[in-house]
C-alpha cells in the first residue's frame, strides 16, 4: 500500500495541479491511499476542510481518477501539523504546492514547503505553480 499526503492550502489551482501530478504518477489505484490535509491557521471549532474549494477540487479530481481519498484537517503551525500527520499515517510521500518567491520573500515570510522539505525524513514532492 502506498500512502500519499497532499497538504493543500486555500488556492484551488495549486490543489488541482497537485492532484493532477499525483494522478499522472504510475500508481495502482487499488494499492494507493491518499490523504488531503488542510491546516487552518486557528481553531475556531466550526471549520471543516471539506467546505474549502481547494480541498473539494483536489478530492473530486483524485476520486474521479479512481483513488481512495480521506480528508484530514488540523490547526496551528502548518509545518508541524504536516509532519505530524505524515508520521501518523506513515506517508510514503508528502505532496506540497510551492510558490516561487524571492530569497527576501522567503526570509521575511517563511516557506512551508521549504521547512517541510528540510525537516521531513520522508520524500517530498513539490509542485510549483507560479
Amino acid at each position: 500500500m502506498t500512502t500519499i499526503l497532499l497538504a493543500v492550502d486555500t488556492d484551488v489551482e495549486r490543489a488541482k495541479k497537485q492532484a493532477k501530478t499525483i494522478t499522472s504518477l504510475p500508481l495502482q489505484n487499488e494499492d494507493t491511499l491518499l490523504f488531503v490535509l488542510h491546516v487552518f491557521r486557528t481553531d475556531d471549532g466550526g471549520a471543516d476542510a471539506r467546505n474549502l474549494k481547494s480541498v473539494t477540487a483536489a478530492l473530486d479530481d483524485l476520486e474521479a481518477a479512481g483513488f481512495a481519498v480521506e480528508v484530514e484537517q488540523s490547526s496551528g503551525d502548518a509545518v508541524q501539523n504536516i509532519l505530524e500527520v505524515s508520521e501518523r499515517i506513515d506517508a510514503d510521500v508528502i505532496s506540497l504546492a510551492g510558490r516561487k518567491r524571492s530569497p527576501a520573500g522567503k526570509a521575511l515570510f517563511g516557506s512551508v514547503s521549504q521547512d517541510v522539505l528540510l525537516k521531513s525524513e520522508r520524500p517530498v514532492l513539490i509542485e510549483t505553480t507560479d
